[in-house]
């Protein structure tokens, strides 16, 4: 029999029938359960279960099977919203707590944690009339132990997570800012999954310690010093962000400094510990450390240095000195005992006040000089190329040049000096140069030295010379005027700014004459006696051997016998005597030594 032929029409009906029996009977089960859902909500509320006679009615209004006591349910559910309201609330918040758990949603959970204590605040109040059915309804949905069991997972995966990046941290010589979040998440979950604020507080603080002393100590054994105390500084930050002290960050970064700059100083390594205690300066600014051990060491060290320095000084290390102090300069301003350092150096050792002075046998010949000529130190230097070189240095250690022409005949120069006389007279300093002749004589050459530049002075052949004070004048012994006079002392006297010669110098030696031998020794010292009177005129004259000579000069206003000494220039002057106004020669008398003088 095939299944067409089974399907009858009268089989047809039969199932027609069965499937219309079936919303029946589900239609009759339901009005049987909401009839039933009623009563016994009604008979718990009379008992004052109401938290069980508010889940009957609840399924009761969900019944739509039949429109029964439909007003007595919606009040009582309008009086029974409280508690409504719990059970929703709860029930929500153990479905969301397990969706943030599986996926780990941190601050989901807070949220959610949030969201209970709300609920409680609300709900859970001391002698509330929904304190028992809170409490009741929060044990059915357990929520709190979903609560506690994940923030003890949470937590359990924080604390590992920091201790692993510190132990990370500590092997690769290297700090990360990736597991500082774990400590804000830890500080977030609340003191009572901890067992208690107190045993909260001791476990985190042992996790941070650990964690960022390991992180510093292992920047601090990489030699990171800066990076070290950056990160200490972004730490105390980000703790301050979050209402934490640790003050194992400020104990832990004095050790290590103390530790890094002690060993900068045993290892006399100056400009690393200068470096390291400028940088450790600027952290304490930034921190707000006023005072501190390694403050302390850092000044103590600092003031031992510049002692030192010093001590190089005194004892001719000038370069020492000066390195030390430019080491230093990074964390103290030592441009004061640098100066000073260089001052005395350039006054022991003036000749690196020249261009090039530092190179040996850059200059064949040098003179200095101290405290002269306005000038803290002055020195002269004759240069591979025979140019005069000068440089001075002023009392605030401003450095000046000025170069020369090329000295004539430097390469036979035996001798370089200032000229202290000549340069008092001149008001400006004079170098002179001297160069050996065969014959015992020496070539002097001097220059003076001016703001604008060198400048000769004179050039002159002698055996030695000396400035008269009176008039300026030079005289120079055993000149050579190469004009066939050798021997003599020759006068030189200044003409625009140079010396040039004048005339030969003459000793005072008075020949002595007669009067009528006058016109012999004309321009030459001689001596002669005579009576002195005054003619008529005034005029002095003195009479010798029967003549008359018109006296001029230093002549005494006395009449009477007289020894004159002087010189006839071969100038000639009138006077009166018995024989009327003659002519006669002129005597310019240099002394009168008195035979028998009176006064006219």
């Amino acid at each position: 029999m095939t299944i067409i032929r089974a399907i009858t029409l009268r089989n047809i009906l039969i199932i027609l029938c069965i499937l219309m029996l079936l919303p029946l009977g589900q239609k009759a089960l339901g009005i049987k359960n909401k009839l039933q859902d009623v009563q016994e909500a009604g008979e718990l509320y009379a008992a004052g279960e109401l938290i069980a006679a508010e889940n009957k009615y609840r399924l009761a209004a969900a019944n739509h099977s039949i429109l029964y006591k439909e007003n007595e349910i919606s009040a009582k559910l309008t009086e029974l919203a409280p508690i409504t309201s719990i059970r929703t609330s709860l029930s929500r918040l153990s479905l969301t707590l397990e969706d943030q758990l599986t996926v780990k949603d941190f601050a989901g959970m807070m949220e959610s944690y949030a969201s209970l204590l709300s609920l409680k605040s609300k709900y859970m109040t001391p002698g509330g009339p929904y304190e028992a059915y809170y409490r009741q309804l929060s044990a059915d949905s357990g929520v709190s132990d979903k609560m506690t069991a994940g923030f003890r997972q949470f937590k359990d995966e924080y604390l590992a997570g920091l201790a692993a990046g510190a132990s990370k941290g500590a092997d690769s010589g290297t700090g990360s800012d990736s597991t500082d979040s774990l400590k804000w998440s830890l500080l977030q979950i609340p003191a009572d999954y901890y067992g208690g604020t107190a045993a909260k507080d001791k476990l985190l603080a042992a996790s941070f310690k650990a964690h960022d002393t390991a992180r510093l100590k292992a920047l601090a054994a990489a030699g990171s010093f800066g990076p070290m105390l950056e990160s200490a500084l972004s730490m105390e930050e980000a703790y301050k962000n979050h209402s934490y002290t640790a003050p194992w960050l400020s104990k832990q970064v004095q050790e290590s400094a103390s530790l890094i700059l002690n060993k900068d100083l045993d290892g006399d390594l100056t400009a690393a510990f200068a470096g390291h205690a400028a940088r450790y300066r600027s952290y304490a600014a930034s921190a707000g450390i006023t005072s501190s051990k390694v403050l302390k060491l850092i000044d103590n060290s600092i003031a031992r240095l510049l002692r030192e320095g010093a001590r190089h000084v005194r004892g001719g290390r000038y370069a020492d000195a000066i390195r030390l102090y430019a080491e230093l300069a990074p964390v103290q301003d030592t441009s004061g005992e640098t100066a000073a350092a260089t001052l005395a150096w350039n006054t022991a050792e003036p000749l690196r006040l020249l261009p090039g002075g530092e190179v040996q046998g850059s200059y064949s010949l040098t003179a200095s000089v101290t405290d002269k000529y306005g000038a803290k130190v002055a020195v002269a230097g004759v240069d591979a190329g025979g140019k005069l070189v000068y440089a001075e240095m002023s009392r605030d250690g401003t450095v000046s040049t000025r170069t020369g022409e090329v000295i004539p005949g430097s390469g036979m120069l035996s001798a370089l000096s200032f000229d202290e006389a000549l340069s008092a007279y001149s008001e400006v300093p004079v170098v002179v140069a001297n160069g050996g002749e065969a014959d015992g004589r020496s070539i002097f050459t001097g220059y003076t030295i001016r703001p604008e530049g060198i400048s000769l002075l004179f050039s002159f052949t002698g055996s030695s010379y000396e400035l008269i004070a009176q008039d300026g004048s030079i005289r120079v012994m055993n000149t050579d005027l190469a004009d066939g006079v050798e021997g003599r002392t020759a006068i030189f006297r200044l003409v625009n700014g140079a010396y040039e010669f004048s005339e030969l110098y003459q000793e005072f030696t008075y020949t002595p004459i007669d009067a009528t031998q006058l016109e012999l020794f004309p321009y030459e010292k001689v001596m002669l006696s005579c009576d002195i009177y005054f003619d008529a005129a005034g005029r002095a004259v003195a009479r010798s051997n029967g003549r008359e000579l018109l006296l001029q000069g230093e002549v005494p206003l006395m009449t009477g016998s007289a020894a004159v000494s002087g010189q006839f220039a071969n100038e000639f002057g009138e006077v009166e005597t018995e024989l009327g106004v003659q002519t006669v020669p002129v005597f310019v008398v240099d002394s009168a030594q008195s035979l028998s003088l009176t006064p006219p």
